[in-house]
């Protein structure tokens, strides 16, 4: 096993914001509409490449179709559950001539974020075969994140995500505490990477072997992913109600 621990500065963002962002984002959804398959924004500009293809709009049963031409890329979600006071789930499958992803996601109490969880899975044509079939699953306990990156005592991890394939399994846990600098998170990563099943022996081997090299690409991944959060995520909570539902409304032309 390859075990590493890391701590990101990363620049907070607000819990009321996060409400209020995705309160945002849930009325301009709702506030869309379907008709003959296309989707039409409040203005009633059409979202490009995107339809519905089956069932109601925003209805459990909706599913809505896009594909990308350059790719060959296509993407088929569909809707789940769309309750604001309980749960919004959607299920979303993307089909690529490298592969294909599956995922299902939900997030409780939108109006009041409580847990965000997903899982999904993977299949690579094209890679060795222990490689081929990924899947893995992320949770986030809401409240408990912010109350740790203020400071308060919670219990485990607010943030779990694993990874695993036929040869190996990684697990991640990240914990927020105050940074004490314009309230900053401290954010601590444990990544634990371990052979499974029939080839616990050989990955064993491997990962003692590149172990030193592992958890230097670990690091690096990290500190790449804390450069680029602090260098595009503090100019969010910045923007009001207003102001992120204009941005969002320009980012569909």
């Amino acid at each position: 096993m390859v075990a590493l621990r890391h701590t990101l500065p990363l620049a907070p963002v607000p819990g009321p914001w996060l409400v209020d962002a995705l309160a945002v984002l849930l009325d301009l959804a709702e506030d869309s509409r379907a008709e003959a398959g296309r989707v039409l924004l409040p203005d009633g500009r059409e979202v490009p490449d995107v339809r519905l293809a089956e069932g109601r709009h925003l209805r459990p049963g909706a599913v809505y179709e896009g594909t990308e031409e350059e790719t060959a890329e296509t993407v088929r979600v569909t809707v789940e559950q769309w309750n604001r006071r309980r749960a919004v789930r959607l299920a979303a499958v993307v089909r690529s001539p490298d592969g294909a992803v599956t995922v299902r996601g939900a997030l409780h109490r939108p109006d009041r974020p409580r847990r965000f969880e997903a899982e999904g899975n993977a299949r690579l044509p094209h890679a060795w075969p222990p490689l081929s079939r990924v899947r893995g699953r992320v949770r986030l306990l809401c409240g408990d994140w912010w109350a740790a990156g203020e400071g308060r005592a919670v219990r485990g991890a607010p943030l779990r995500a694993s990874v695993e394939c036929g040869a190996a399994r990684a697990e991640l846990r990240a914990v927020p505490a105050p940074d004490g600098v314009d309230g900053a998170w401290a954010v601590r990563v444990t990544v634990r990477v371990r052979g499974r099943g029939l080839y616990r022996p050989l990955a064993a081997v491997a990962l003692l072997l590149g172990r030193r090299r592992l958890r230097r690409c670990l690091a690096e991944a990290l500190d790449r992913f804390a450069e680029r959060w602090n260098a595009e995520v503090p100019a969010l909570p910045a923007m009001g109600p207003g102001e992120l539902r204009r941005a969002v409304l320009a980012a569909c032309d």
